[in-house]
């Protein structure tokens, strides 16, 4: 390799790489998403499978219903979007090779040729119409709030379709990166209907072909031989998902050689991890968001006062430094640092339990109230509501905490069955992806746990996807966000980093500050 001397010991020279990635990506943090380089040393070869560790087990394998990170984690490697990411969040042709906006309220996609489904089935026009179709009609559809502002899709030619829209929308290309625009092959769809949900041989484009999922044991895809794009892999002959729950297991796993990679390392294990020499930690500043949604539509937090008691009663500085040990930051509201809205001039909420105790006595609750707060049953989660029980108690307020597993904290978050319930929302790299379906009104949005139905927010969310510059855009977030810290439908802590763990035959992984694991350019050495 260029620049190395004999001496030097192969695996520290990847441990430095991976080093030298993260000194990268943290310096993102607080400046913007730094360019990442690619990991790899020399000629990148084929074949072995790669372990994964997950935390959580998938929900589904159909794009369209599904509401999991962990899917999509699977999913940028089975599917792909039309538009892609790169490592710094910039948009990138990927299932359409071009697009244009003739006007504010048309969109004109130019889709790829040559491109085949693993059943066989050929990508065009219609099958992106199909696609779209589904997403906006299937009743458990959940990306009907993500095309939301799409009225019809016209078919141009084979290969390209026009978008038509109810009303400008800003935001949408950046949402056609992810789930709302990844195509299925209809065929399946129409073949095989629900059973998607589990099976998803055939379903997708991309680098990696779906071959089985044993559910709580394991998910393994295939390289797809005839993938289009003949550049930069795939190299890997198998990708095995298993999750693991147990953060001290998985960890485990990782460092005895069991598994290849895992997801996430908590807060409480990054330092020993990173003196690990026989592992690589890449840290990488997310998208994320780490919140408590507050039920609106019934007592008690249909009361502000007593919303705004909660928030004042929190100290999330030290819930920053002692439960995530500082990997991450107090988030002052929806939008990350590592988003170009991110307005830095508004501070978080800070404690204040005068103003707390005022709150409550304003509320009509002068000596606190009881009520409960929902959480997922998780390490970090459980020591995090812990803190926030003690706070809240020197404030009077009684809490009782309820531990549910991820399916119930979705079913309890959908159908309002919370007083508070903690809220952890991957990112997605527009803001209008981590705020509009929060906040707005209209009915059918699925992450509006809270309840919130504000006419003056919703004509800002509105005008946030009808602004044709970025600066008028940011403009509307700083002061949505200020209203939205002012209401507290959510009470907004940190905005985590997300270590994720490699053993050090991991070469040429390219980050994404998405978060997303796609390993079209992994190999083992």
């Amino acid at each position: 390799m260029p620049g190395t001397t004999r001496d030097e010991n192969p695996r520290e020279v990847s441990r430095r790489n991976f080093l030298r990635i993260s000194a990268l990506a943290s310096a993102g943090l607080a400046s913007g998403v730094s360019a990442v380089p690619a990991l790899a040393q020399t000629a990148p070869k084929k074949g072995g499978t790669l372990r994964v560790g997950f935390y959580l087990e998938a929900s589904t394998m159909d794009p369209h219903l599904s509401g999991s990170k962990v899917d999509r984690q699977i999913y940028h490697n089975i599917y792909e979007p039309l538009i892609t990411l790169d490592t710094n969040l910039g948009l990138k042709p990927g299932l359409a090779e071009s697009w244009q906006q003739p006007d504010a309220k048309t969109l004109i996609l130019k889709l790829r040729r040559g491109v085949k489904f693993h059943d066989g089935t050929d990508f065009n026009a219609e099958v992106a119409k199909f696609n779209f179709n589904r997403m906006k009609t299937e009743p458990k559809s959940v990306r009907k709030g993500e095309t939301a502002s799409i009225d019809t899709v016209d078919v141009m030619d084979a290969y390209t379709i026009k978008i038509n829209l109810r009303r400008p929308d800003a935001a949408l290309l950046a949402t056609l990166t992810d789930r709302a625009g990844m195509m299925i092959s209809p065929k399946v769809i129409q073949e095989r209907g629900s059973e998607l949900e589990r099976n998803a041989k055939g379903a997708g484009t991309g680098p990696f072909e779906f071959v089985e999922w044993i559910k709580d044991d394991h998910l393994i895809i295939k390289r797809n031989e005839s993938y289009w794009n003949k550049q930069g892999g795939p190299y890997l002959d198998r990708i095995r998902y298993r999750p693991i729950p147990d953060d001290t297991v998985k960890l485990q796993s990782l460092q005895s050689g069991e598994i290849d990679v895992i997801d996430y390392v908590q807060p409480r294990d990054v330092a020993a991890v990173k003196a690990d020499k026989n592992v690589a930690v890449l840290d990488v500043p997310s998208l994320a968001a780490f919140a408590y949604q507050l039920n609106q539509t019934r007592p008690p937090f249909n009361n502000k006062a007593l919303r705004q008691a909660v928030a004042y009663a929190i100290d999330t500085e030290q819930i920053v430094k002692g439960v995530w040990l500082n990997v991450g930051i107090p988030a002052n509201g929806p939008v990350p640092p590592t988003s170009w809205a991110y307005d830095k001039t508004i501070p978080p909420i800070k404690r204040d339990l005068a103003k707390a105790k005022a709150k409550l006595a304003e509320g009509g609750k002068p000596t606190g109230f009881p009520f409960t707060i929902t959480t997922a049953n998780i390490p970090i989660n459980i020591q995090e509501v812990e803190v926030i029980q003690a706070q809240l108690a020197e404030a009077g307020m009684q809490v009782k905490v309820k531990l549910v597993d991820a399916a119930t904290q979705l079913s309890d978050g959908n159908s309002k069955n919370f007083d508070m319930i903690s809220y952890q929302w991957s990112g997605r790299p527009d803001p209008d992806g981590n705020i509009y379906q929060f906040f707005r009104t209209t009915p059918g949005m699925s992450l509006n746990w809270s309840g919130i139905s504000n006419p003056h927010i919703d004509a800002l969310l509105d005008k946030t996807r009808e602004a044709s510059s970025r600066e008028e855009r940011k403009k509307l977030y700083s002061e949505l966000t200020r209203i939205l810290q002012d209401e507290l439908p959510m009470v907004y802590i940190v905005h985590p980093i997300e270590p994720k763990a490699f053993s050090l035959k991991v070469q040429g992984y390219e980050p994404v500050p998405d978060g997303m694991m796609r390993f079209r350019t992994v190999w083992l050495k």
